[in-house]
């Protein structure tokens, strides 16, 4: 007897001790390399622009306010709040692991053996599973895991489409430049056209001259089409995401934008702090701990109390009962080995997809900080090249009024101002949309 005990006491000590970790909390590692954004990480600065808030940033009131439409009615948005609503569901039933369950079962019998006999039970039954190893624990952990998920996914989801709805509101910006540059462009060259005829009819030029101006004309004029139906594209593609039929997109004019004197990047591990994606992956690595530790669980003995309280009606009385089982897995045909190994070998790819997602939001901030640094340098030189390019075209303009310089020579400026200034304007909106990419890409757009 004595020995029996020992050995009986031996064996609940070697589960309990064998099974502390499976009642361990998730703890988060927030090791990060030091040079995962390369060498444009500030060492001196603790706070990232991505922190900064976006309308700061970002202060026209007409964006503003795109913005937070399409945050309200866009459809994936509120696809991700119901999934988050889901989520805090799952949680709420998890919690009910720890409650029994109740079922009313009635029953009823006839028996005739020469006289009939008729019994009845109105019994209400109960079941009661105990964790007593955190089987219940580990799922609300893992329930609510999933829930910060499906919060950072939302908040995902929210950074992407105003990037999005930024990214085209400024395309439409552009665009309007363009098409007014264009159009300035057509009245310049009419007037050119009206003066090659005049030249033309007082024998200066030769009719070459007449017709390469019409061409050149012409292509102005189909560039202005082509720009009218790429505005009223964009439109309907941002009408889209903001869940409203196409209509013209009030905005501001080109120009009024500034970009930021200086770009505040912070240290590499704001990335875990801002990042949706970053935070999600993590998220990750936490849920398949929780599924190896539930993996363990499935080793361990579950203890399920049921009872019964109810009245019989033949005879009148009362009936109760409660009986406590306690099941321990033996065999299962190796199915529960295989569950905790594939259930570590999710833990190990969470593990990974964690690490890769750290390496490409470090890379994107490299990248999009570079081309905002580039394009605010470039946009010193193309000014200069507009500016010079004008004051050729006047004097070119000029020197064929008196006779001195030939049609191409003005022709060739024109195209040349022209194309200057186009890509003035299109520089311009590589810097800024640089800028959304690298606010992005810090984490910003948060509400």
């Amino acid at each position: 007897m004595k020995i029996r005990y020992t050995y009986t006491v031996t064996l609940a000590f070697l589960l309990m001790f064998s099974s502390c970790n499976i009642y361990r909390k998730y703890s988060s590692d927030d090791t990060v390399r030091a040079d995962v954004m390369g060498d444009v990480g500030n060492t001196q600065d603790t706070v990232s622009m991505g922190a900064v808030n976006w309308r700061t940033l970002f202060p026209d009131p007409l964006l503003q306010r795109l913005v937070e439409t399409a945050v309200a009615n866009n459809t994936d948005m509120r696809v991700a709040k119901l999934t988050v609503e889901q989520a805090q569901n799952s949680v709420k039933a998890a919690k009910l692991g720890y409650a029994p369950t109740f079922y009313f079962t009635p029953q009823a019998s006839y028996t005739y053996k020469g006289t009939g006999t008729f019994a009845a039970q109105i019994p209400v039954t109960a079941s009661w599973q105990l964790g007593i190893f955190g089987q219940t624990t580990a799922q609300i952990r893992k329930a609510k895991s999933q829930v910060a998920y499906a919060q950072d996914y939302k908040q995902a989801v929210q950074v992407s489409l105003s990037a999005t709805v930024a990214g085209l509101y400024y395309t439409l910006v552009m665009l309007d430049r363009q098409l007014e540059v264009a159009e300035q462009t057509e009245r310049l060259w009419e007037e050119s056209l009206e003066l090659t005829r005049a030249l033309y009819e007082a024998g200066i030029v030769q009719s070459p001259a007449v017709y390469q101006m019409e061409a050149s004309l012409s292509q102005v004029k189909s560039d202005i089409l082509d720009l009218r139906n790429s505005i009223l594209t964009e439109e309907a593609i941002l009408c889209n995401l903001i869940a409203e039929p196409p209509h013209h997109v009030e905005r501001a004019p080109f120009g009024t934008f500034q970009m930021p004197e200086e770009f505040r990047l912070g240290l590499p591990v704001s990335l875990l702090d801002a990042r949706p994606d970053v935070r999600m992956a993590e998220r990750n690595m936490e849920i398949a701990y929780y599924g190896v530790q539930q993996a363990r669980q499935a080793f361990y003995p579950t203890l399920t109390i049921d009872g019964l309280f109810g009245v019989a009606a033949s005879p009148i009385d009362l009936i109760g009962q409660a009986v406590a089982s306690l099941v321990q897995p033996l065999f299962a045909g190796g199915r529960l080995r295989e569950q905790l190994k594939n259930a570590k070998a999710d833990q190990e790819k969470a593990r990974l997809e964690f690490e890769q997602t750290l390496l490409d939001a470090g890379s994107e901030v490299y990248r999009y900080l570079h081309e905002c640094q580039t394009a605010m340098k470039k946009a010193e030189f193309i000014d200069s090249r507009v500016n010079s390019l004008q004051n050729a075209y006047d004097a070119t303009s000029e020197l064929m009024m008196n006779g001195t310089n030939t049609y191409l020579e003005v022709l060739t400026a024109q195209e040349s101002l022209l194309s200057a200034q186009l890509g003035q304007v299109e520089n311009r909106y590589e810097a800024i949309q640089a800028l959304i990419n690298l606010y992005t890409a810090l984490g910003g757009f948060g509400f």
